[in-house]
């Protein structure tokens, strides 16, 4: 079927979309899927190039694994000649096509008729816009690649900025990983360009001598923090020594953290060495500081500036040489307007500050954090990792998570723990305090109900938009603007 003669309505409509769209992301996205639409392909890709093989970028009607895993089905053969020689191709047949009839993935796939183009960036092939169709009665032709170049025309703009911000994002990870990869971060896991970059401080200053203050909302992992800096200093060889002070009472933390000689008290039948002679040539975590009482706070701060600590009953001091790590949830600055906290204990001890953000503020960690704590609890209890729906993944990134990453952990255990083993992950299985967050935040609007009914009717369709117009009711049309006002592919 010659297409040049219809086309002209549907190339203007992405003509508009385009020039609407501002996110790079769904520029590319908007590409792939009208394509498709318009030239009648069932699937499609954008692909980059990369030293280890290709970065799979945009990915409509195919299985992110089956791609990128080792049953890959997309001939690389196709990718990497369009790449090569950098014009457009129309494959019409592949099984029949001389240049890749004997491909061992192109028989394996069956593939038939293929539609692809290098994206070009500064002159040079940085991957591919890939469509195909295995249909014998929906086969690629010569008018197929006419409309296909009109695209191609049309979006250049688009594809150039989108792959050459896509290409930068890639160097980025990779020098993301190599900086990553000279510390010792064991246990965190972020993508987040701000929680990057505070990493980043933390492997730089962790050689320092410096005391640091690690601040925070409880669950944000500062105890994680605390121990990459110990990870990573000059003293990991030695000791790290952890006093919690708001979990011991006030009259035996003085005890705990500068010891103290026999006959100091009742019951002080021996002497003890404190905390912070332990930690004598290593590291002292103090947890809570801001919980320490002002006469504790008097004593450590002569500990910070002459080095050294008096037992309880002891007139001699004890030198010590230790380096001090502190984290606290409570606002310092304003404990110290307030009388709680002394002005020249928080000097000393914030050499340098350490401010973590609640996760919130993290919205891109929340899903990698998520499969990280899931993957964990099903190891622990000894059975595979479960499945998740999209729509738990989206009510996870809606949730504010006010006991940031600790909530999130414990929420992934819990739902392994009550969740029939092979059974997926589901919204209904939350717990009840985050459901009841959801209801406050989106009491069932009929726009909610609505784009739920459309998502529901186009899975049932299998993805057809003209099947799911009909069981709805409404015009292909209308179901295509209803889509894009929800935002749904």
């Amino acid at each position: 079927m010659d297409l040049r003669h219809h086309a002209s309505d549907l190339l203007f409509e992405l003509a508009r979309q385009l020039l609407q769209l501002e996110d790079h992301d769904a520029m590319l996205d908007t590409l792939v899927r009208e394509s498709l639409s318009i030239l009648g392909a069932e699937r499609g890709f954008v692909v980059l190039r990369r030293e280890s093989g290709f970065d799979f970028k945009v990915v409509r009607n195919w299985s992110r694994a089956q791609l990128e895993g080792d049953g890959e089905p997309v001939s690389r053969s196709i990718v990497t000649h369009v790449m090569a020689g950098g014009e457009p191709v129309l494959i019409e047949d592949a099984l029949a096509d001389d240049r890749f009839a004997k491909v061992e993935s192109v028989l394996r796939m069956g593939l038939r008729s293929v539609l692809a183009a290098p994206l070009m960036v500064e002159g040079q092939a940085a991957g591919a816009l890939y469509l195909e169709s295995s249909l014998p009665e929906r086969l690629f032709d010569a008018s197929h690649l006419g409309v296909f170049r009109q695209i191609l025309e049309l979006a250049s703009r688009a594809l150039e900025v989108s792959t050459r911000r896509l290409l930068l994002e890639q160097r980025n990870q990779a020098l993301e990983k190599d900086f990553l990869a000279r510390y010792d971060f064991r246990g965190i896991v972020t993508r987040d360009p701000g929680f990057l970059r505070l990493l980043k401080t933390v492997g730089q200053v962790a050689t320092s001598h410096l005391p640091v203050l690690v601040q925070g909302p409880s669950g944000t992992g500062k105890e994680l923090i605390v121990r990459a800096l110990y990870l990573n200093s000059r003293r990991s060889k030695r000791r790290l020594v952890t006093m919690n002070c708001g979990a011991i009472s006030p009259t035996l933390l003085e005890s705990e953290l500068f010891g103290h000689v026999r006959g100091a008290f009742t019951g002080a039948d021996r002497d003890k060495v404190g905390t912070i002679a332990v930690a004598d040539g290593g590291t002292l975590f103090l947890d809570e500081v801001g919980e320490l009482s002002l006469e504790l706070q008097t004593k450590l701060l002569r500990t910070l500036q002459f080095g050294e600590v008096q037992p309880v009953g002891s007139s001699r001091p004890i030198k010590v040489d230790v380096r001090f790590l502190a984290a606290t949830n409570r606002d310092l600055a304003q404990d110290v307007e307030q009388g709680r906290f002394r002005e020249d204990l928080l000097y000393r001890l914030n050499a340098i500050t350490l401010d973590l953000p609640p996760l919130r503020q993290r919205a891109g960690d929340i899903l990698p954090l998520f499969y990280h704590f899931l993957e964990a609890a099903a190891e622990r209890d000894g059975r595979p990792e479960p499945a998740v729906t999209p729509k738990l993944e989206r009510a996870l990134q809606e949730h504010d998570w006010p006991g940031n990453v600790r909530e999130l952990e414990n929420e992934a255990g819990r739902l392994v723990a009550v969740t029939p083993e092979g059974a997926p992950l589901t919204v209904d299985s939350l717990s009840r305090r985050i459901l009841a967050a959801r209801l406050e935040k989106a009491p069932g609007s009929l726009a909610d109900q609505e784009k739920e009914l459309i998502e529901l009717h186009l899975r049932l369709a299998a993805g057809n938009r003209t099947h799911a117009a009909k069981s709805l009711g409404v015009s292909r049309e209308g179901l295509r603007q209803k889509m894009l006002r929800y935002g749904l592919s």
